[in-house]
Parts: C-alpha cells; structure tokens; sequence
C-alpha cells in the first residue's frame, strides 16, 4: 500500500485503524509483566508481616508478575490484579474504618490470599465482609477458624491454605546449644484490647480476671527462662524486645527488621517456645523443637497442625518440645495461593 492509499484509508475507515491500534496494543501488553498490587500490613516492624510481603512478592515474581507492595491504608490502585496478601486483616475490633480500606482495595474482582479472620461483630462489618466475598474473584485463608468466621458472616467457605510465609527456607545455621524464648505484651493496658473484645475474638473467658491473667503470663514467662537450657530471647517486634527487657532476666538479642536474620536466629537454637504466630512458623520452616503459647486461636491452630504442644499465656504448660510435622504438607498449601495468578 502506498503512502496516500495508507491516509486514504485513515480517513476512510478510522474505527477499523483503531481498533487495529488497540490489537496491537493488547498483544504487546500481553508480553509484559503483569502489574499486581498487594495491600497488607508490611510497614509495622513485625518481622511476621514482613515475611509474608516478601514471599509474595518472591512468589508473583517468579511467576512473571511485576508485584507492588502498599500499607493498610491504601484504598486502591490501577493494577489488573488487586488482593489483600495474608494477615490477619479482616476483624471490627477497633472499628469498621480499616476494614472499609482493606475491602475497598480490592473491589472489583479482586483477590484475598491467605488471610486471616479473626471475626465480625457489627451488622456493618458483616454487610461489608458480604459485599466483598460477592466481588472478589479468588479467596482463601490460612487458617480454619477464619474460614469459619467468613462462612458465620457471608456463608461463604473459602478454601483453607497456608500463611505464604511457610514459602520462606531454612537458612541451615549451625546449632548454638541454646533455647530460643519469644513472647510478646499480652494482657497489656496499651493492646486497647477489653475482656470482651478477648472472649469474642479470641475465645478467652467472657469474666476473665485482666490483672490476674497479666499476672500469671508474666510468672509463666519467667518460670519458663528458669526452666529451659540456656535461653536467650529472639523478639519478632521492637515491643517484643522492650517487654523481655522490662519483666524477663534473659539474654534479649537486639530487635531487627530483618527476615533472613530472624530466621537465622530461629535455626541456630536447638528448641524453642514460641508465642508470636511467625515465630512458630519460622520454628517449623527450620524444623526447631517447639512449644506454642496460643495467646490468639490463630496460634493454636497452627500448633495442632504441626503437632506441636499450646497452652494459653496464662496457663501452665508442659514444656514437652516436639519437631514441627505437615512442613512440607503447609509449604505446598502456602504456593496453592498462587495457583491462579
């Protein structure tokens, strides 16, 4: 064709090169990376959720994905595929302000990955947690408690996996002998956290005594240093580390934002008590003998899985260490996530 038969046919027939324009288009965007953004609580300094955002966004990488991470209060963004990444992001216990950022993000056919419920109280939030499962393409949870409160509120089962994290390896660290202790503030007049909040989101006792359960967490967490070989205190948080400074006569390793050093922490002991949710993961990724303190469900569920011994914070408990079970049996649940993307 020549060049006045090539503006001939511009003129002539514009829809026809438009819409040649746009083919041309659509195939060249088929060959580029897809955009995905994943909202999630990542700028908190808990290594736990930094761990989740940084095996996420491994993960899509690999898989070809161009992966942009954003904080809890971003509403939205213009990436073809939208989720929230783990977490345990959809509760009301403060309210249903965040809850409306976290379900706004991802309106529109987007996605919730392995996240975490801990429950829904007020009609709003049950409204808003309906509306969302009605439009989001892909759900599923790390946990079966959560997927019970999702299926109470919307009568939606979503599919049960595992938190992404579980994708993260052992670093192999050689053995230091030592016990590994995390505990984090519980029972604490700075959680904003009531009796009541406790009973319906965390299944504790509906008259449960705050003093005296503080009371007895502490005396455990110190009876427990008495107890074990040689511990020394691996915090997950900075406030994990000013709380073992404060009530614990311990060896404190300095808080670092840092998942690969914490994992190495985690592998070099030769057992450890684990209370933070991440901290019994990154127990089972290194194979590390355990002990949970299931001070939310989320804990003690994840302990059943593994097979390992929990007891409530306030509780007495055996310290019988077993070796982490089902590992590979979660890691392969923790990349089902991503089957579809």
């Amino acid at each position: 064709m020549t060049p006045s038969n090539k503006i001939e046919t511009v003129f002539n027939n514009p829809d026809a090169v438009l819409e040649k324009a746009k083919r041309a288009r659509r195939g060249l965007l088929s060959k580029l990376p897809v955009g995905v953004g994943v909202q999630g609580s990542y700028r908190t300094g808990n290594v736990g959720d930094l761990a989740i955002a940084e095996a996420i966004k491994s993960e899509l990488s690999s898989r070809g994905h161009r992966v942009f991470l954003f904080d809890k209060n971003r509403q939205s963004c213009n990436m073809p595929i939208r989720m929230l990444g783990g977490g345990g992001v959809l509760h009301d216990w403060y309210g249903t302000r965040h809850l409306e950022r976290r379900l706004n993000f991802i309106k529109n056919g987007g996605s919730m990955l392995a996240v975490g419920a801990p429950g829904f109280r007020s009609n709003r939030s049950k409204d808003l947690i309906r509306e969302a499962m009605a439009d989001v393409d892909v759900v599923t949870v790390r946990d079966e408690r959560s997927r019970e409160q999702i299926e109470r509120a919307t009568g939606v089962s979503p599919r049960v996996t595992a938190c992404p994290a579980f994708l993260h390896q052992d670093p192999e660290v050689p053995s230091t002998g030592r016990t590994g202790v995390n505990f984090r503030p519980w029972f604490m007049s700075d959680e904003n956290l009531d009796s009541e909040d406790l009973a319906f989101y965390f299944d504790y006792p509906e008259n449960l005594d705050f003093d005296d359960a503080r009371r007895k967490y502490v005396e455990n967490a110190r009876e427990i240093c008495n107890s074990v070989d040689d511990p020394v205190f691996i915090p997950f948080r900075e406030k994990d580390e000013l709380f073992a400074r404060e009530y614990l006569n311990v060896d404190v390793l300095d808080y670092e934002l840092s998942v690969a050093r914490t994992l190495q922490r985690v592998s070099s002991v030769d057992r450890i008590v684990a209370m933070r949710y991440h901290s019994l993961v990154f127990a089972a990724i290194c194979r590390t003998p355990a002990v949970a303190l299931a001070y939310e469900p989320k804990v003690g569920h994840l302990a059943d899985r593994l097979g390992i011994q929990s007891a409530r914070p306030h509780e007495q408990i055996d310290l019988s260490f077993s070796e982490p079970s089902n590992v590979d049996d979660l890691e392969k649940l923790a990349k089902e996530n991503f089957k579809r993307f």
